[in-house]
């Protein structure tokens, strides 16, 4: 996958979620499946690995340096803990505006550079290896939300 194809694809994801102003409240919080996350939830998961790469991954991702793991669960429980303080709609633009700020820098980042690895924890990867796996990781989440959207008999805000 190309930087450019990479970049396509983040920038999709901002129609997506443009897309999303359909779901109403009711159905930004209600679960993709019992006991999982909400679409509101998940876009505050994604808006969040948004930030902190763009704060504090991009610019540690030079040849050679190794980046320490981040653990996971907390991560992500508290990026679900700051969905249930917004609105879906303040969800939804703060998403868009941390997917705004990674495609601005990657997209001033060199071709050159784009190659060349670093580590996270004992993992070598590229910038465009770890932005290949947004792509995917974008989708993986999409899907789910799209579960919620598609199922308009069960989340209607009469239930």
């Amino acid at each position: 996958m190309s930087k450019a194809q990479i970049i396509t694809d983040l920038e999709k994801y901002i129609d997506w979620v443009d897309s999303l102003q359909t779901l109403s409240e009711h159905q930004a919080n209600s679960p993709y499946r019992e006991g999982k996350w909400s679409p509101k939830e998940i876009l505050m998961h994604m808006a969040e690995w948004d930030r902190f790469t763009v704060d504090e991954r991009l610019p540690e991702m030079h040849e050679g340096n190794v980046l320490t793991n981040v653990p996971f669960e907390p991560f992500n429980e508290g990026a679900a803990r700051l969905a249930n303080e917004k609105t879906f709609e303040e969800t939804r633009i703060y998403a868009k505006e941390q997917r705004e700020r990674i495609i601005t820098r990657l997209q001033l980042i060199d071709e050159t550079d784009w190659i060349k690895e670093f580590k996270i924890g004992n993992h070598s990867m590229s910038i465009k290896q770890y932005f290949a796996d947004f792509v995917w990781h974008d989708s993986h989440h999409k899907e789910q939300i799209e579960l919620v959207r598609k199922d308009k008999d069960i989340y209607t805000d009469s239930k």
